[in-house]
């Protein structure tokens, strides 16, 4: 697979370079999406706002997973002295909190996999329009992310992450 992609890219890049003739060159750019994350001031504040909504679902998570825990202990200590009608209702709230905690540990789960996604989406195309904007600038024919199947090497003078950094910090600082 990753042989049949690389013969594409090779084939796409021999292509425009012959189509545009031996005059024009053929400029190419990388974008490093890790050092992207890392570096982004206004990524960095996407990120920590998403950690502060996950960390307070968490926390109502862990509330009702201690509560949980308690009923079963107290089950548990108390099992003995109950009657039967008692330590029957004391399991059937059990396995309510139980069913409740399910509940809310799949309900967080997919809106923390939705706010994830939905930031993706956002940033991305965020990105995609500051990178063509970049290339069309700057004359690319062809601007690749870091991790595209099939680049194995590219020199530093290349990377234009730093660019994309700056734009969309720019953009980000222009949103408020």
């Amino acid at each position: 697979m990753k042989k049949v992609i690389l013969a594409i890219v090779a084939l796409v890049l021999l292509t425009v370079s012959s189509v545009w003739g031996a005059e024009q060159t053929c400029k190419i750019g990388v974008v490093d999406m890790d050092k992207f994350q890392q570096n982004s001031v206004a990524f960095q504040k996407i990120r920590l706002k998403l950690e502060k909504r996950f960390t307070e679902l968490r926390k109502k998570l862990d509330e009702q997973k201690q509560e949980v825990m308690k009923l079963e202990e107290e089950l548990k200590k108390q099992s003995l002295m109950l009657s039967l009608d008692a330590k029957e209702d004391k399991q059937r709230e059990l396995e309510k909190k139980k069913r409740y905690y399910q509940y809310l540990y799949n309900e967080f789960t997919q809106e923390i996999r939705e706010a994830k996604d939905d930031a993706r989406r956002m940033v991305g195309k965020n990105l995609e329009k500051i990178v063509g904007d970049i290339g069309d600038k700057e004359g690319f024919t062809l601007i690749l992310e870091k991790g595209t199947i099939g680049l194995m090497y590219y020199k530093d003078s290349i990377d234009i992450t730093d660019k994309v950094i700056a734009a969309y910090d720019k953009m980000k600082a222009g949103d408020k």
